[in-house]
């Protein structure tokens, strides 16, 4: 038997019950602090993924906004004219050959629409060149610029016979879907620059972002039916280039990224970019128009005849 008196035993058992309370109560804050870890990683994951989701749905659904901000920047005006939206401006469907005549479309050809976003810039002169060397039509959604060398572009598409149509005034995502009213008065905006430049009044329109962007602070759907019942028709895409992204593509890939998908629809929308900084596009251009006549398909502007390519269709809102 131990000759440790009884005191000594009963405080050598208090010391170990608090090394072992000690020992627990570190084992319950490190796996705390593990379990609050790893739920904080699993949180943070998911929330860089869904904000990169995002960022991606913005950029691959015509963004290049930086790009528009800082050239519509270079030539904006304070002054708006408020109501009257536009009416119409529609180029024909048919290719419009170098005697002025019109040749007959075949119904089942499949269709490709050439289209442009973000312009008038340097890069819409040098596209504009390239389209008529090739003697191929192409769609402009133009944004909001006043200087004389911007009108003379405007009026330029309109003299060549391609479809000059409206993308926004500002470009600015924050302030063109405020609110319905908002959206509204940049249209109407642009539809007079564009007017007063051509003596068009444009019916085509194509919203930063497409429809389904998820930046908009208002319901893309009222959008939607406001722009409808003044008579607008809206146009997405089908078809990407790539210059919208945030990735550098060489000429060659972005080529490659318009023929991987064109001709898989009766009607192809191609999107792509004619602001300052695109000039990338300006050098893919001519490899894209032979590749696509090559294949024997046919380059057209849109028009009336055009089948809309819509992310959010216009019939699943009003007949709501």
């Amino acid at each position: 038997m131990s000759n440790e008196p009884i005191s000594g035993l009963r405080e050598r058992e208090r010391r170990r019950r608090r090394v072992n309370r000690i020992k627990k109560v570190i084992i319950g804050l490190i796996s705390f602090w593990m379990i609050f870890s790893l739920t904080a990683i699993v949180i943070l994951t998911i929330s860089i993924t869904a904000a990169n989701k995002r960022i991606d749905n913005v950029e691959r659904h015509n963004q290049a906004d930086a790009t528009g901000d800082s050239d519509s920047k270079k030539n904006d005006v304070d002054n708006n004219k408020d109501d009257n939206i536009g009416e119409d401006d529609e180029p024909t469907d048919d290719p419009i050959d170098d005697t002025g005549e019109d040749e007959p479309i075949d119904e089942n050809a499949i269709k490709v629409y050439l289209t442009f976003d973000d312009g008038p810039s340097e890069n819409t002169e040098k596209i504009l060149d390239i389209l008529k060397e090739y003697g191929v039509k192409a769609t402009f959604f133009v944004i909001g610029k006043t200087d004389d060398y911007s009108k003379e572009l405007y009026k330029r598409i309109v003299d060549e016979g391609h479809t000059i149509a409206l993308h926004s005034y500002s470009h600015r995502y924050s302030s063109i879907y405020k609110s319905v009213e908002d959206y509204a008065k940049d249209l109407q905006k642009i539809s007079d620059v564009v007017f007063d430049a051509t003596g068009v009044r444009c019916k085509f329109i194509r919203f930063p972002g497409g429809s389904s962007n998820t930046v908009s602070a208002v319901s893309m759907k009222d959008i939607i039916k406001y722009v409808t019942e003044q008579g607008y028709v809206y146009f997405d895409w089908n078809v990407v280039n790539g210059d919208a992204t945030a990735k550098n593509y060489t000429v060659d890939q972005l080529v490659d990224n318009v023929m991987k998908d064109v001709g898989k629809y009766q009607t192809n929308v191609v999107l792509m970019h004619d602001a300052r900084a695109k000039t990338s596009t300006v050098e893919a251009l001519p490899t894209i128009i032979e590749k696509i006549l090559e294949k024997g398909y046919v380059i057209l502007p849109i028009d009336d005849n055009t089948t809309p390519i819509q992310h959010i269709k216009v019939e699943s809102v009003v007949t709501q």
